[in-house]
């Protein structure tokens, strides 16, 4: 249910973002990119502070200023950091959990000319549904026992801004540069099932660059 409910806000905003200036008057001619792209993410360390990974995004272009953007983003085996701290729990060793997020993005896009000789600006904004999944967490406590903890990430939905520059390389190649924030609306649930302790991670903010590959079509 909250999957399809965060599904609901995206394509509310996809409906609206192909309304924006423009409409699709741009020249029919190179209305699509296709970039690849490495994510250089960094958090406060609640819950993780590194997500490093990976993403394709599909640019179609709207007008001469104005692309709306599609991207599918992955990173696999990322630190939750500590996830018995939450817990009040003292562990013999740093013990942190392995997690792997998924997320589908819309973005709107706007662009400027720098100079001639082939630097564009740009900044956008959007939305993103991003499924998480983290392994359990368990070990020894200080004193004596064990802790089994249980993450439940479930889905979130991402309010995502970036800014930054494209660097033509001949008629249809491009790199990507771009600094990115991404806030995070979670709700992240844990338990211990050795004492029964519970707790939760809320909102977070994160934040890096992206540098990519970009094809014009």
């Amino acid at each position: 249910m909250k999957f399809l409910q965060n599904l609901s806000i995206a394509t509310v905003l996809t409906s609206f973002l192909f309304t924006l200036p423009g409409g699709l008057k741009a020249d029919s001619r190179n209305q699509y990119e296709l970039s690849g792209h490495l994510n250089i993410v960094g958090a406060n360390g609640t819950p993780s502070n590194d997500i490093l990974g990976f993403g394709i995004i599909l640019h179609r272009k709207l007008s001469d200023d104005w692309y709306l953007g599609f991207s599918l983003e992955n990173a696999t085996d990322f630190d939750v950091e500590r996830p018995n701290e939450e817990l009040s729990i003292d562990s013999v060793s740093e013990t942190d959990a392995l997690g792997t997020m998924n997320m589908f993005t819309v973005v709107a896009e706007r662009r400027y000319a720098l100079d001639s000789e082939g630097w564009v600006g740009f900044w956008n904004l959007g939305v993103g549904i991003a499924d998480i999944d983290v392994d359990d967490a368990d070990g020894d406590v200080k004193g004596g026992g064990r802790f089994d903890i249980k993450v439940d990430a479930d889905t979130e939905t991402v309010l995502i801004g970036s800014v930054g520059a494209l660097q033509r390389l001949g008629e249809h190649w491009s790199a990507r540069y771009e600094a990115t924030l991404e806030q995070h609306i979670a709700d992240w649930e844990i338990e211990d099932r050795v004492s029964g302790r519970t707790d939760s991670y809320d909102d977070y903010l994160v934040y890096g660059l992206r540098i990519g590959m970009n094809y014009r079509f």
